[in-house]
């Protein structure tokens, strides 16, 4: 198995990134930063080559998996050819930053195709709890729980693996797993505190500089409603979703997963102990990492994201913390 990596990294992501390697056995055979100058130490810090600039990094043949661990912004619709040239020459890309999608981004060339290809088809997303290590391990425990009536998703990362604009990351894992158990809202309101708050905030917020205190609310077809709340300000790595139904209360996150019934009794559970690491969170984000990059190594064949109602979820909650209003997904994805 070919574990050669490419990492585009801020130096303060090198520990847990170079610790993720280890887990894994893979060989970082190159690396870059999105400040140039910083070349060099991420490159010691990672004890591995040093790439020029992302382009050179997508291009570099040493790597079978490239991992983009924080913004790519900057590079705008020009980096769309070089992520697509180097998906075609067989690397797998994955992504800890959402890509652009509509109609929260300006997606652009993103969603146009090139021979015959998309490209954010070619680049993978996570880490996403729904399909992580923990809901795989729970996965005949949540088809028996049935149906969920309400759920909820708190998810917090700490600075030294955030990178940029975290809490995006974090709204588009959240809005993934309420998609998966309750469609698509009708209406969401939402509130963004922090770093960018009151006057200060763009005309436009986008999910790869998102950051702060994000809260959301939304209200599903038949009655069915979620609470979210996300931070990349909050310290230490950690995500939970509590689901509610008839069957009880299911509990799902990076440290296992327990269902208990109406009565207080439980069903079932699971726990994923810390293995060797100095802190829970630190275990949790190195599992999260290395399950997300796994299945690439392997060669395994992994689903997109389904833009298609996530991208309408995120415009709505980005535009709600933006007007102060409720906002609603499919009137969004009317307008485009």
């Amino acid at each position: 198995m070919d574990k050669t990596l490419a990492i585009w990294a801020t130096v303060e992501q090198a520990p847990v990134l170079g610790a993720m390697a280890r887990e894994l056995g893979a060989t970082v055979a190159a690396t870059a930063p999105p400040v140039r100058a910083h070349g060099a130490a991420l490159a010691d810090a990672l004890d591995a080559p040093q790439a020029g600039d992302l382009y050179d990094l997508l291009a570099d043949e040493r790597a079978r998996v490239v991992l983009l661990a924080t913004s790519c912004e900057a590079y705008g619709p020009a980096l769309v050819p070089a992520v697509a040239k180097a998906a075609a020459a067989g690397k797998r890309i994955v992504t800890l930053v959402p890509l652009p999608m509509p109609p929260v981004d300006a997606a652009g060339p993103w969603h146009e195709p090139i021979q015959g290809r998309l490209p954010t088809e070619a680049v993978r997303f996570g880490p996403l709890l729904r399909h992580g290590p923990s809901a795989q391990e729970a996965a005949e425990t949540l088809v028996a729980f049935g149906p969920v009536r309400s759920a909820m998703f708190a998810g917090f990362r700490d600075s030294a693996l955030s990178g940029d604009g975290a809490t995006g990351a974090l709204l588009v894992d959240a809005l993934d797993l309420l998609v998966g158990f309750l469609g698509e809202a009708e209406r969401v309101e939402a509130s963004l505190n922090g770093p960018i708050h009151g006057a200060d905030k763009p005309a436009t917020l986008s999910l790869s500089a998102l950051t702060g205190d994000l809260t959301a609310h939304m209200r599903f077809e038949g009655g069915a409603s979620a609470v979210v709340m996300l931070s990349d300000r909050a310290g230490s790595w950690s995500r939970r979703a509590t689901l509610l139904g008839e069957a009880g209360r299911l509990e799902l996150g990076d440290d296992g997963h327990r269902w208990i019934d109406p009565s207080g009794k439980t069903i079932d559970a699971t726990e994923r102990r810390a293995r060797g690491m100095p802190t829970a969170h630190d275990r949790a984000a190195l599992d999260a990492l290395s399950a997300l990059l796994l299945p690439h190594f392997d060669g395994r064949a992994t689903p997109p994201l389904d833009t298609q109602h996530l991208g309408p979820m995120a415009a709505a909650v980005l535009l709600s913390a933006r007007t102060g209003q409720a906002e609603s997904p499919s009137t969004l994805r009317a307008m485009v």
